[in-house]
């Protein structure tokens, strides 16, 4: 099954905290780590189910995207139920996932927090026979606690496990087959933290961050990722590992244009774009032969989104981009 790029890109701004690791089920259901960064690809192969994955629930700044109730009791969907009626009653949405031997339950957050407030702000509706993550705060030890990747295959059982919602006192899934339930996942909700609750608007970083001229000041607002302009963030980048997660490149850098307009079928048929590393931090790291024109790591991001750059930063301040 072909996934669109932005349904993969939308799957995983849901889904996916930390993207420098992930881990793969065995066989016997268990979970091994990766030891590499989580890309399109493999995510696609997840969803197509060549393979099965878990991310791990705090990213690599102590962030989370989601908290997960995990109920595995025999009546685990209806103990998760009640737990989402109590979440919406206080305005909170939340999302319901059949599992192996019960369900998930998903809130999916508008903006990366970090776990120690989630868990002073969610963990109280969670019943003692319920399992919650994040299960640590960002301070602990090591990578911290996984979560299995809705919509793949369960290598223990074979199956697959949807989305669900209560209609007229019946299970039902939230649509009849993958793709739909690939678009279904645009319109769900995002929910943002309370005001009442710290927002960790600059996490810590591994080393202080270079000052530089800051480049309009309707560009310099500090973002979730920790830089305060498009320059900054652009300088602090792996370029070419960025682009190789939208773009299938060979040993040498080389790939198909992903930019068809120009070509003259809209379609790059002889692979003539390249990615490298850039000279020096946040100079040209792409370049197209067929159109000659290229640019830096933020210059591809604009183009692919087809955003212009007050938009593209806006997102990148999110931490919204994949």
């Amino acid at each position: 099954m072909e996934i669109s790029r932005d349904d993969l890109a939308n799957y995983a701004r849901l889904f996916v905290s930390r993207r420098n690791d992930y881990a793969r089920q065995r066989e016997d259901g268990r979970y091994r780590r990766a030891f590499q960064a989580l890309t399109l690809d493999i995510l696609q192969a997840h969803i197509a189910g060549l393979h099965t994955l878990a991310t791990y629930v705090i990213d690599e700044r102590g962030l989370c995207r989601f908290v997960v109730y995990d109920s595995d009791q025999a009546q685990g969907l209806d103990v998760l139920a009640a737990i989402q009626r109590d979440l919406a009653n206080d305005g909170i949405g939340s999302y319901l996932e059949r599992s192996r031997r019960g369900g998930h339950l998903w809130v999916l957050l508008a903006q990366p927090a970090r776990a120690s407030t989630l868990r002073a702000w969610l963990l109280p509706y969670c019943p003692p026979d319920v399992e919650f993550y994040p299960k640590q705060d960002e301070s602990g030890a090591g990578v911290g606690s996984l979560i299995r990747l809705p919509l793949g295959v369960h290598r223990l059982s074979g199956k697959r496990y949807p989305f669900v919602v209560n209609q007229g006192g019946a299970i039902t899934p939230v649509a009849g087959t993958l793709r739909d339930t690939l678009t279904w996942l645009r319109s769900v909700e995002r929910v943002q933290l309370p005001d009442s609750l710290p927002v960790e608007s600059e996490p810590p970083r591994d080393h202080a961050a270079p000052q530089h001229t800051i480049v309009s000041k309707s560009l310099a607002t500090r973002s979730a990722t920790g830089y305060a302009t498009i320059r900054e963030w652009t300088e602090a980048q792996d370029a070419l590992k960025i682009i190789s997660g939208y773009v299938k490149l060979d040993g040498r850098g080389l790939g198909h244009c992903p930019f068809g307009e120009h070509h003259s079928d809209g379609k790059d048929s002889h692979p003539s774009f390249r990615a490298y590393r850039p000279s020096r931090p946040g100079a040209s790291s792409w370049y197209c032969y067929a159109w000659q024109r290229g640019g830096n790591v933020f210059d591809f991001l604009c183009k692919w989104h087809d955003l212009d750059a007050a938009a593209m930063w806006a997102r990148i301040q999110a931490d919204d981009i994949w």
